[in-house]
């Protein structure tokens, strides 16, 4: 069976899978618009993860759209992040204003990248916004938020996925990378379910 002889595989599936059930587990009872931006952020990754899947179990013909889902994730995904960290943390009750102009900068960083096909461009607006909700976080541990500490946890972990190819691991770099995403998703996940919680 291919998915035991290719680690890729299988690591693709299991970030796939967590990223929608970390979704449907923790963000039932979130307001909707909250609920949207974590929705854009997770599925984002499920569906980047899952055509990788697809592409390594031998359908090549979705490698463009691999790279266009890809782009989506650093960027419109990201943007979602930053908002959707804000409205948890801060325990801000998002209005339309805050969701079309978070999915709307997002597409248009979006559409800018892919058109002109400067896809490293998203590494970098994904760094930022790790960075940025890093920074919500840290404000969040000033009033002794639980959510605050795992949203922490969560960026370090993101972080440490783009750097997979420096992690001392006997494992290809690849699935490191997935792995470390899986760990940041869940981590998201507890966030949610401590959102009320306090550190001491």
């Amino acid at each position: 069976m291919q998915i035991l002889t290719n680690p890729h595989i299988f690591s693709n599936l299991v970030l796939s899978f967590t990223s929608l059930f970390v979704f449907y587990r923790y963000f039932n009872r979130e307001p909707a618009i909250s609920r949207w931006l974590w929705g854009v952020f997770l599925f984002s990754i499920s569906l980047a993860a899952f055509t990788d899947l697809l592409i390594n179990a031998g359908i090549l013909g979705l490698s463009m759209f691999h790279q266009i889902i890809t782009a989506g994730e650093m960027t419109l995904g990201a943007f979602c992040l930053v908002s959707a960290s804000w409205c948890l943390i801060m325990r801000y009750r998002g209005g339309s204003f805050l969701l079309w102009s978070t999915l709307g900068l997002g597409m248009l960083l979006f559409y800018c990248i892919t058109w002109f096909r400067v896809e490293y461009v998203g590494l970098i607006i994904k760094s930022l916004c790790i960075l940025v909700t890093l920074l919500i976080a840290c404000v969040g541990l000033t009033s002794r938020q639980k959510s605050a500490l795992w949203v922490v946890f969560s960026m370090m972990l993101l972080a440490l996925s783009t750097k997979a190819g420096k992690i001392p691991l006997p494992m290809d770099p690849v699935d490191i990378s997935h792995y470390m995403m899986v760990l940041s998703v869940i981590c998201v996940g507890r966030a949610a379910r401590d959102q009320y919680k306090v550190l001491f």
